[in-house]
């Protein structure tokens, strides 16, 4: 690996660039021996970029329902137990806030969701959400999962029953583990605004390596007794560059932009400059891009 050039964040692996149809898949799967949150080098930045958002902007990334305290106080609990096995000390906040779930929110690097079952469907109830992606919590509070996800292309035919399914048999202790990706223009961790590139970016005129790939790792913990679920969102991200050290995962990503439905492509924002992408991605792989009409996917 040349100099300067950012390193592999060793989670590439994990990305699923997958192909359709179908074009969309939970992709869950039991944690396992996995651990629940992770905790790394960009703890102390993220932790105090938490703890400037709530300063600054405290309606924008908490927010909760009446009836959310007691499941916001088995999280606290939950995450102050997991910072026990990890030997990582609680941050103090001052003042600390009132709900439980808001203090969880400021000593993981996590985001932190509450779903509840009510009126036949499950709920965003309350969050923690100091880093979302092209989304903000004002919109999505009280709603139901389909009403959260409606923007997301294909989720209604595609995952709806799905989702269902598998936040009801959650079970205490038992947590699940999941990951998407998504590409930004710039780095902010704090992006709520809709997805969007600047004119520069969609001629080709700043180059691919220098946008952002982002993923969220994402766990999902029944709680006990009030019968909730805790959504956690890390987000993780690298300059797009680092699939220059990765050929195999530049091509696997040129694969899966190519194969993705138009409805898909214009909700995940690459319309605009899927051209330089694809460009810069077949370089890098080092392959010619397939031709007109051929199959890109199983």
């Amino acid at each position: 690996m040349s100099e300067g050039r950012p390193l592999d964040p060793g989670w590439l692996d994990d990305l699923a660039f997958t192909v359709g149809p179908p074009h969309l898949s939970m992709g869950v799967r039991a944690l396992g021996d996995e651990p629940w949150l992770v905790a790394d080098d960009h703890r102390r930045a993220e932790l105090a970029e938490k703890r400037r958002l709530t300063r600054e902007r405290p309606e924008e990334v908490f927010a909760a329902l009446p009836g959310t305290e007691a499941a916001g106080g088995q999280v606290l609990e939950a995450v102050v137990s997991w910072l026990g096995t990890q030997d990582l000390d609680a941050p103090g906040v001052d003042p600390p806030p009132t709900h439980p779930l808001a203090r969880a929110g400021l000593i993981v690097q996590e985001d932190l969701c509450l779903l509840r079952q009510h009126d036949g469907a499950w709920h965003l109830d309350a969050a923690s959400l100091d880093f979302p992606s092209h989304w903000r919590l004002a919109d999505k509070l009280g709603t139901p999962l389909d009403v959260v996800h409606g923007p997301v292309a294909h989720y209604g035919d595609q995952l709806a029953s799905k989702v269902d399914t598998v936040h009801g048999r959650l079970r205490p202790g038992r947590p699940m583990l999941r990951r998407n990706w998504t590409i930004h223009e710039e780095d902010h961790l704090f992006a709520p605004a809709p997805a969007g590139w600047s004119a520069n970016a969609a001629h080709g005129e700043v180059h691919p390596a220098r946008w952002t790939l982002r993923s969220e790792r994402q766990t999902l913990l029944a709680l006990p007794d009030t019968g909730a679920v805790l959504f956690t969102i890390r987000t993780q991200q690298v300059p797009l560059g680092v699939l220059a050290a990765r050929p195999d995962r530049a091509g696997d990503l040129a694969g899966c932009v190519r194969a993705l439905s138009d409805d898909l492509r214009a909700y995940k924002g690459l319309a605009p400059v899927q051209a330089p992408l694809l460009e810069w991605l077949d370089s890098v792989a080092g392959g010619a891009p397939p031709a007109a009409g051929a199959d890109s996917g199983p």
